[in-house]
């Protein structure tokens, strides 16, 4: 019998939850490590469910990357904590799997690339929409040009709930925590190096307005194939978590809607009513990340290498950079 891969989980919110509950129900991973700053509520979740991980804080990482049996580890931190945990990783030949951003600063992502491919270890960006099985599809059908060459793209992201303000003080910004996924997603799907960026947001709350950062933003992004995509980003719509695509093609057109809570509608004389989505991307993309976590394993297993690159990260940082840039001058910005 093969034995399973030691994971060590940095981070227990929402994403660490998820890649938690996928690490336990999957045959080929072991759960070894939980690294919390709030260690108690470690140990009571360890508790709760009888999972046999030991509990840290990160002042003992050490203990945690020099366990042997680890072989792999997630980062779902605050992102100005990822660099500390990633090169301590690296540097203990681990695999690592962080959540967006890498870092906060394309420096400093591009430091941590470096520092992988000294290792000789794998650094994995999670742009979990990357593995949701709709975005696959749309992209495989985009590829294939069966509705001809892509003219041009569009994309919403609206959340239910904004983000707390301990968020907002760590998150690096709505272009570099929200952005950036539409960024990395739509520079997937029109497989060309984008050329220019305009941004325009503005910050209806306090609580953005206060950290330099904008509730709401509108992007245009030109590539060099010609194709243009439009994004918008809202951090709070209350009738649900909002997340389309649209790919515009010569011959027609394919989207990506938003999955409903069931399939029940209503329909009467004076009303015609549909389910709500979710309001949150844990009801939206439960499928995408447990897809993500097994192609994370196969990178550990020798199976595949990892289908989100160096580079490919490295461009959504650049992207989202030069988009925080053009909203704060008000200003198109070649990139």
């Amino acid at each position: 019998m093969t034995s399973r891969i030691g994971l060590a989980v940095f981070g227990l919110g929402s994403i660490g939850n998820i890649h938690v509950k996928n690490i336990l129900t999957s045959p080929r991973a072991s759960l070894k490590w939980i690294v919390r700053n709030k260690l108690e509520e470690a140990e009571k979740f360890v508790k709760a469910y009888d999972i046999s991980a030991r509990c840290a804080t990160p002042a003992q990482i050490n203990d945690v990357i020099d366990d042997p049996s680890v072989r792999g580890v997630l980062i779902c931190s605050p992102s100005t904590s990822h660099e500390e945990i990633i090169a301590a990783s690296l540097k203990g030949g681990k695999t690592v799997l962080c959540e967006k951003p890498i870092t906060t600063e394309v420096s400093s992502t591009q430091a941590c690339y470096d520092l992988a491919e000294k290792q000789g270890c794998h650094l994995l960006c999670a742009f979990h929409r990357r593995f949701d099985p709709s975005f696959r599809a749309l992209h495989e059908r985009v590829v294939s040009g069966s509705l001809g060459p892509l003219r041009m793209v569009r994309t919403s992201s609206r959340d239910y709930t904004p983000p707390t303000a301990d968020y907002i003080k760590t998150s690096g910004g709505i272009f570099i925590d929200t952005v950036i996924h539409d960024l990395d997603i739509t520079s997937w799907v029109v497989g060309s190096r984008p050329r220019l960026v305009f941004s325009r947001g503005h910050a209806f709350s306090d609580q953005f307005a206060k950290h330099g950062d904008v509730d709401v933003q509108v992007t245009t992004v030109h590539f060099e194939n010609g194709v243009i995509a439009i994004l918008d980003n809202v951090r709070q719509s209350l009738y649900g978590y909002d997340q389309r695509f649209e790919a515009v093609c010569e011959e027609g057109m394919l989207t990506v809607d938003n999955p409903t809570l069931n399939s029940l509608s209503e329909h009467g004389p004076r009303v015609t009513a549909t389910p709500r989505t979710g309001q949150s991307y844990l009801t939206r993309y439960p499928q995408a990340y447990a897809n993500e976590m097994e192609h994370f394993l196969d990178v550990l297993e020798g199976k595949a290498a990892p289908l989100i690159t160096k580079d490919e990260t490295l461009q959504a940082m650049r992207l989202a950079e030069a988009c925080k840039q053009s909203c704060q001058s008000g200003q198109p910005l070649v990139v």
